[in-house]
Protein backbone atom coordinates (compact mmCIF):
# COMPACT_ATOMS: atom_id res chain seq x y z
CA UNK A 1 0.00 0.00 0.00
CA UNK A 2 1.37 3.63 -0.73
CA UNK A 3 2.61 5.63 1.68
CA UNK A 4 -0.78 7.28 3.56
CA UNK A 5 -0.87 11.59 3.24
CA UNK A 6 0.34 13.28 6.60
CA UNK A 7 -1.58 16.13 8.46
CA UNK A 8 2.01 18.42 8.16
CA UNK A 9 1.55 18.04 4.34
CA UNK A 10 -1.68 19.60 5.03
CA UNK A 11 -1.23 23.28 3.03
CA UNK A 12 -2.35 24.88 -0.36
CA UNK A 13 -3.92 27.67 -2.13
CA UNK A 14 -7.21 27.14 -3.81
CA UNK A 15 -6.11 28.21 -6.97
CA UNK A 16 -3.34 25.89 -7.45
CA UNK A 17 -5.51 22.84 -7.22
CA UNK A 18 -8.26 24.50 -8.97
CA UNK A 19 -7.88 22.31 -12.29
CA UNK A 20 -8.15 18.91 -9.46
CA UNK A 21 -11.53 19.80 -8.21
CA UNK A 22 -14.34 18.31 -9.90
CA UNK A 23 -18.23 18.78 -9.70
CA UNK A 24 -19.94 19.91 -7.52
CA UNK A 25 -16.98 22.43 -6.74
CA UNK A 26 -17.42 23.48 -9.53
CA UNK A 27 -20.55 24.77 -11.96
CA UNK A 28 -21.54 21.37 -13.51
CA UNK A 29 -22.76 21.11 -17.97
CA UNK A 30 -26.90 20.84 -16.07
CA UNK A 31 -26.36 23.84 -13.93
CA UNK A 32 -25.02 25.95 -16.64
CA UNK A 33 -27.15 24.60 -18.96
CA UNK A 34 -30.01 26.08 -16.19
CA UNK A 35 -27.98 28.91 -16.52
CA UNK A 36 -27.92 30.02 -19.94
CA UNK A 37 -31.72 29.54 -20.28
CA UNK A 38 -32.18 32.02 -17.42
CA UNK A 39 -29.31 34.71 -18.57
CA UNK A 40 -30.85 34.43 -22.15
CA UNK A 41 -33.55 36.44 -21.01
CA UNK A 42 -31.90 39.02 -19.72
CA UNK A 43 -29.91 40.07 -23.07
CA UNK A 44 -26.61 40.83 -23.99
CA UNK A 45 -27.05 44.53 -22.10
CA UNK A 46 -28.00 43.06 -18.70
CA UNK A 47 -25.48 43.17 -15.83
CA UNK A 48 -23.94 40.37 -14.28
CA UNK A 49 -22.20 39.99 -11.22
CA UNK A 50 -20.02 36.42 -10.51
CA UNK A 51 -18.91 36.45 -7.24
CA UNK A 52 -15.68 34.64 -7.14
CA UNK A 53 -13.45 33.96 -10.51
CA UNK A 54 -15.66 30.74 -11.30
CA UNK A 55 -14.38 29.99 -15.01
CA UNK A 56 -17.76 28.54 -15.76
CA UNK A 57 -19.44 31.46 -15.06
CA UNK A 58 -17.39 33.75 -17.48
CA UNK A 59 -17.59 31.37 -19.94
CA UNK A 60 -21.00 31.23 -20.48
CA UNK A 61 -20.94 34.97 -20.21
CA UNK A 62 -18.48 35.30 -22.81
CA UNK A 63 -20.67 32.43 -24.68
CA UNK A 64 -23.42 35.28 -24.69
CA UNK A 65 -22.03 38.13 -25.37
CA UNK A 66 -22.41 39.47 -21.69
CA UNK A 67 -19.75 41.23 -20.35
CA UNK A 68 -20.02 40.67 -16.31
CA UNK A 69 -18.50 41.88 -13.46
CA UNK A 70 -16.19 39.71 -11.26
CA UNK A 71 -15.79 40.29 -7.55
CA UNK A 72 -13.41 38.30 -5.84
CA UNK A 73 -11.58 39.43 -2.88
CA UNK A 74 -7.59 38.84 -3.86
CA UNK A 75 -6.75 39.73 -7.64
CA UNK A 76 -3.71 36.83 -8.03
CA UNK A 77 -6.71 34.29 -8.14
CA UNK A 78 -7.77 36.13 -10.50
CA UNK A 79 -5.24 36.09 -12.20
CA UNK A 80 -4.56 32.19 -12.07
CA UNK A 81 -7.61 31.19 -12.96
CA UNK A 82 -7.83 33.16 -15.84
CA UNK A 83 -4.45 32.27 -17.09
CA UNK A 84 -5.33 28.44 -16.48
CA UNK A 85 -8.46 28.73 -18.56
CA UNK A 86 -6.82 30.06 -21.61
CA UNK A 87 -9.92 31.98 -22.44
CA UNK A 88 -9.86 35.47 -23.59
CA UNK A 89 -12.04 37.02 -21.00
CA UNK A 90 -13.00 40.50 -23.06
CA UNK A 91 -14.37 43.19 -21.51
CA UNK A 92 -14.92 42.33 -18.39
CA UNK A 93 -15.01 44.32 -15.43
CA UNK A 94 -13.34 42.65 -12.08
CA UNK A 95 -13.84 44.32 -8.93
CA UNK A 96 -11.24 42.99 -6.02
CA UNK A 97 -13.58 43.46 -2.90
CA UNK A 98 -14.74 42.12 -0.21
CA UNK A 99 -18.39 40.95 -1.18
CA UNK A 100 -19.96 42.54 2.03
CA UNK A 101 -18.56 46.12 1.12
CA UNK A 102 -19.41 46.29 -2.77
CA UNK A 103 -20.40 49.77 -3.23
CA UNK A 104 -22.99 49.41 -6.22
CA UNK A 105 -26.57 49.93 -5.40
CA UNK A 106 -29.48 48.73 -7.55
CA UNK A 107 -27.07 47.98 -10.17
CA UNK A 108 -27.70 44.13 -11.36
CA UNK A 109 -29.93 42.29 -13.64
CA UNK A 110 -29.06 38.84 -11.97
CA UNK A 111 -26.00 37.52 -9.52
CA UNK A 112 -24.49 34.41 -9.88
CA UNK A 113 -22.69 32.47 -6.98
CA UNK A 114 -21.16 29.05 -6.67
CA UNK A 115 -20.95 28.31 -3.06
CA UNK A 116 -20.64 31.68 -2.16
CA UNK A 117 -23.12 30.92 0.89
CA UNK A 118 -20.08 28.62 1.66
CA UNK A 119 -17.66 30.48 2.16
CA UNK A 120 -19.38 33.78 4.06
CA UNK A 121 -18.78 33.38 7.71
CA UNK A 122 -21.90 32.33 10.02
CA UNK A 123 -22.11 35.10 11.54
CA UNK A 124 -21.97 37.91 8.44
CA UNK A 125 -24.44 35.37 6.33
CA UNK A 126 -27.52 37.84 7.01
CA UNK A 127 -25.69 40.88 6.00
CA UNK A 128 -24.15 39.16 2.82
CA UNK A 129 -27.80 38.76 1.84
CA UNK A 130 -28.76 42.40 2.48
CA UNK A 131 -25.63 43.57 0.63
CA UNK A 132 -26.73 41.27 -2.27
CA UNK A 133 -30.15 43.11 -1.81
CA UNK A 134 -28.76 46.47 -2.11
CA UNK A 135 -26.76 45.22 -5.26
CA UNK A 136 -29.64 44.08 -7.01
CA UNK A 137 -31.99 46.25 -9.45
CA UNK A 138 -35.53 46.36 -8.26
CA UNK A 139 -36.32 42.68 -9.36
CA UNK A 140 -33.42 41.52 -9.73
CA UNK A 141 -32.03 37.64 -9.11
CA UNK A 142 -29.52 36.30 -7.31
CA UNK A 143 -29.21 32.28 -8.34
CA UNK A 144 -27.47 31.52 -5.13
CA UNK A 145 -25.49 28.02 -4.90
CA UNK A 146 -24.52 26.40 -2.04
CA UNK A 147 -24.21 22.90 0.75
CA UNK A 148 -27.67 23.17 2.53
CA UNK A 149 -28.62 20.43 4.95
CA UNK A 150 -32.43 20.03 5.14
CA UNK A 151 -34.53 18.92 7.79
CA UNK A 152 -34.46 15.79 9.25
CA UNK A 153 -31.60 14.87 6.49
CA UNK A 154 -29.49 12.06 8.10
CA UNK A 155 -25.67 11.09 7.12
CA UNK A 156 -25.76 8.92 4.11
CA UNK A 157 -22.44 8.93 3.57
CA UNK A 158 -21.09 5.40 4.00
CA UNK A 159 -24.27 4.73 2.03
CA UNK A 160 -23.21 6.52 -0.84
CA UNK A 161 -19.39 5.40 -0.49
CA UNK A 162 -20.63 1.97 -0.73
CA UNK A 163 -22.65 2.49 -4.13
CA UNK A 164 -20.33 3.91 -6.11
CA UNK A 165 -16.95 3.52 -4.84
CA UNK A 166 -16.14 0.82 -7.32
CA UNK A 167 -19.26 1.18 -9.64
CA UNK A 168 -17.80 1.27 -12.92
CA UNK A 169 -18.57 3.52 -15.90
CA UNK A 170 -18.95 6.69 -12.87
CA UNK A 171 -19.86 9.91 -14.61
CA UNK A 172 -17.34 11.82 -12.15
CA UNK A 173 -14.59 11.01 -9.91
CA UNK A 174 -15.51 9.31 -6.64
CA UNK A 175 -15.04 12.76 -4.98
CA UNK A 176 -18.09 14.37 -6.64
CA UNK A 177 -20.41 12.01 -5.03
CA UNK A 178 -18.93 11.99 -1.55
CA UNK A 179 -18.18 15.89 -1.58
CA UNK A 180 -21.16 17.46 0.37
CA UNK A 181 -22.09 14.74 2.61
CA UNK A 182 -18.04 14.72 3.21
CA UNK A 183 -18.38 18.20 4.61
CA UNK A 184 -21.40 17.44 6.58
CA UNK A 185 -20.15 15.08 8.61
CA UNK A 186 -16.75 16.42 9.22
CA UNK A 187 -18.22 19.76 10.24
CA UNK A 188 -18.03 20.94 13.74
CA UNK A 189 -21.24 22.95 15.60
CA UNK A 190 -21.26 25.84 13.41
CA UNK A 191 -20.78 24.18 9.97
CA UNK A 192 -17.31 24.69 9.58
CA UNK A 193 -15.39 21.86 7.94
CA UNK A 194 -12.79 20.13 9.98
CA UNK A 195 -10.46 18.82 7.85
CA UNK A 196 -8.10 16.92 9.83
CA UNK A 197 -11.04 14.71 10.32
CA UNK A 198 -11.52 14.89 6.91
CA UNK A 199 -8.38 13.50 6.10
CA UNK A 200 -8.57 10.61 8.77
CA UNK A 201 -11.50 9.57 7.23
CA UNK A 202 -10.17 9.55 4.10
CA UNK A 203 -7.47 7.58 5.38
CA UNK A 204 -9.11 4.76 7.13
CA UNK A 205 -10.64 4.22 4.12
CA UNK A 206 -7.83 3.51 1.86
CA UNK A 207 -6.30 1.55 4.65
CA UNK A 208 -9.59 -0.23 4.84
CA UNK A 209 -9.89 -0.62 0.75
CA UNK A 210 -13.01 1.00 0.73
CA UNK A 211 -11.86 3.13 -1.96
CA UNK A 212 -9.31 2.61 -4.59
CA UNK A 213 -5.85 3.91 -5.03
CA UNK A 214 -6.81 6.33 -7.68
CA UNK A 215 -9.97 7.48 -6.19
CA UNK A 216 -7.96 8.35 -2.99
CA UNK A 217 -4.85 10.02 -4.71
CA UNK A 218 -7.17 12.88 -5.53
CA UNK A 219 -9.04 12.73 -2.56
CA UNK A 220 -6.10 13.21 -0.46
CA UNK A 221 -5.18 16.14 -2.16
CA UNK A 222 -8.91 17.98 -2.34
CA UNK A 223 -9.15 17.68 1.79
CA UNK A 224 -5.42 18.73 2.61
CA UNK A 225 -6.44 22.28 2.49
CA UNK A 226 -4.64 24.20 5.95
CA UNK A 227 -6.22 23.44 9.19
CA UNK A 228 -6.96 26.84 9.65
CA UNK A 229 -8.88 26.88 6.53
CA UNK A 230 -12.76 28.28 6.93
CA UNK A 231 -14.94 26.66 4.79
CA UNK A 232 -18.51 26.41 5.52
CA UNK A 233 -19.28 23.37 3.93
CA UNK A 234 -22.96 22.85 6.01
CA UNK A 235 -25.28 25.15 6.54
CA UNK A 236 -29.08 23.94 7.76
CA UNK A 237 -32.26 24.46 5.77
CA UNK A 238 -33.68 26.31 8.64
CA UNK A 239 -31.07 28.59 8.81
CA UNK A 240 -30.50 30.10 5.21
CA UNK A 241 -34.24 30.62 5.23
CA UNK A 242 -34.01 32.45 8.12
CA UNK A 243 -31.51 34.50 7.17
CA UNK A 244 -32.43 34.99 3.35
CA UNK A 245 -36.17 36.70 4.96
CA UNK A 246 -34.68 38.57 7.43
CA UNK A 247 -32.62 40.41 4.23
CA UNK A 248 -36.27 40.66 2.61
CA UNK A 249 -34.96 38.65 -0.48
CA UNK A 250 -37.92 36.71 -1.98
CA UNK A 251 -37.19 32.74 -1.98
CA UNK A 252 -38.97 32.36 -5.59
CA UNK A 253 -37.58 28.63 -6.15
CA UNK A 254 -35.23 25.67 -4.81
CA UNK A 255 -34.07 23.66 -8.06
CA UNK A 256 -31.55 20.36 -7.52
CA UNK A 257 -29.76 19.16 -10.49
CA UNK A 258 -27.19 16.51 -10.88
CA UNK A 259 -29.33 14.45 -8.07
CA UNK A 260 -26.62 12.37 -7.70
CA UNK A 261 -24.08 14.21 -6.14
CA UNK A 262 -25.90 18.16 -5.83
CA UNK A 263 -29.07 16.38 -4.08
CA UNK A 264 -27.89 19.09 -0.97
CA UNK A 265 -26.54 21.51 -2.95
CA UNK A 266 -29.80 23.55 -4.66
CA UNK A 267 -29.91 26.77 -6.88
CA UNK A 268 -31.85 29.24 -4.63
CA UNK A 269 -33.45 31.20 -6.75
CA UNK A 270 -34.08 34.59 -4.97
CA UNK A 271 -35.37 38.03 -6.25
CA UNK A 272 -35.00 41.27 -4.78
Amino acid sequence: MDKIFKEKEASWDYAEVWSKFPVPARPSKEELKYLETELKRFGKNSKILILGSTIEYRSLCNKLGIRPYVADFDKSIYGILTKYSKEKFVGEHFLEVDWLKIKEKNKFDVIIGHRAINVIGKEVLQKFFLRMKRVLKPSGIFYCKGNVQFINDKTKLDSIRGKWAFKKNRRYPLFSYLEVELYFYCADRDGYVNYPKARKLVNNWYRQRKISLKDYNLMKILVSMSDDARFRGKISEHEIIKKIKAAGLKIDQWLILDKDICSNMPIIKLIK
